[in-house]
């Protein structure tokens, strides 16, 4: 059973949740804010979670219930005072902003309140920030906006100074390992490499179900048992699975990708008085980034691969 919107978020930013429960319960949300985190999807969440607590009818100590009617249509995008806003093509066009503001201008289908959630913010022209500006100079008390971005610096200083800033700090990767084997019948190990290679819950969940990053993962670990053997194997693997499964640059990356944070993994499992097995794995764990920068600098992907197998082997 998926867990409910408020367990996923206090989960995820327990102490920007305390915070915000101690100003709920007190019904002091501020009209603005512009809020800021690495994965946009993050942030949204917390967004629709803020503007439950508007419009929640069963409210405890402040905070939305999560399980009601009014709860849930707020995360299902079905509650009439909820707005989204998200950008056409490349901006979010002032055209849009007119739209939303015609429909401000009333009073609430449900209640007086209204939100507003503008998605990707930093991608308003300049034309339609600025057409917010008398709504977030003059507030009514009845209507609250969330400005979410990944990068604030690029929202205009106009807004930037009358809204309230929160930034929400990544979700630790321990924590996204143990909610992902809560909700995976994946091992851990590999569930461990995926967490390496996500900066967030959504895209760890994309490669996870990613049919060509399995087939990868499955031959960089076949790759890697051939390295750390010192196999001669691993020169030939090179040409027989690695060139034909990495077909465009991307693929070519993060099969390096994969392999450097398997080495990685498999360093933090070392008994630390292994002193020799560290060092052997940090000298490879070396390599495999300057194999990395030639790849960058459009060395072929099989060259690169074979110079770092023989400076591995040999």
């Amino acid at each position: 059973m998926e867990k409910l919107l408020k367990d996923r978020v206090k989960e995820e930013q327990p102490r920007l949740t305390s915070l915000f429960e101690k100003v709920l319960v007190k019904n002091k949300l501020t009209h603005a804010y512009l809020m800021e985190a690495q994965e946009i999807d993050s942030v949204y969440e917390f967004s629709l979670w803020l503007a439950q607590s508007i419009f929640c009818e069963q409210k405890e100590n402040g905070t939305p219930c999560g399980s009601c009617s009014t709860c849930q249509r707020v995360e299902s995008l079905d509650f009439p005072d909820v707005t989204i806003i998200e950008p056409q093509g490349q901006t979010i066009k002032v055209d849009q902003i007119r739209d939303i503001k015609q429909t401000f201008i009333r009073s609430g289908m449900e209640s007086r309140k209204k939100a507003l959630i503008i998605k990707c913010a930093e991608k308003m022209t300049v034309s339609a920030a600025n057409s917010l500006l008398k709504f977030i100079e003059e507030p009514d008390g009845t209507m609250h906006i969330f400005f979410l971005t990944n990068n604030s610096n690029k929202i205009l200083p106009t807004i930037q100074s009358r809204c309230q800033q929160v930034y929400l700090h990544p979700i630790a990767k321990s924590a996204l390992v143990l909610e992902l084997m809560e909700e995976s019948s994946l091992p851990k190990k590999q569930i461990e490499l995926i967490v390496e290679l996500s900066e967030s819950k959504k895209k760890a969940v994309e490669l996870s179900s990613d049919e060509w990053f399995n087939s990868a993962r499955e031959t960089v670990s076949k790759w890697f048992q051939y390295l750390d053997k010192k196999n001669a194997l691993a020169f030939i693997y090179v040409q027989q699975h690695l060139v034909r499964l990495a077909k465009d640059k991307e693929q070519q990356f993060l099969i390096l990708d994969i392999l450097l944070n398997i080495y990685r993994l498999e360093l933090k499992e070392l008994i630390v008085s292994d002193s020799i097995a560290q060092e052997q794995y940090n000298s490879t764990i070396e390599k495999i980034i300057h194999a990395r920068k030639k790849l960058e600098a459009n060395v072929s992907f099989q060259n690169v691969c074979e110079q770092f197998v023989w400076q591995v082997l040999y």
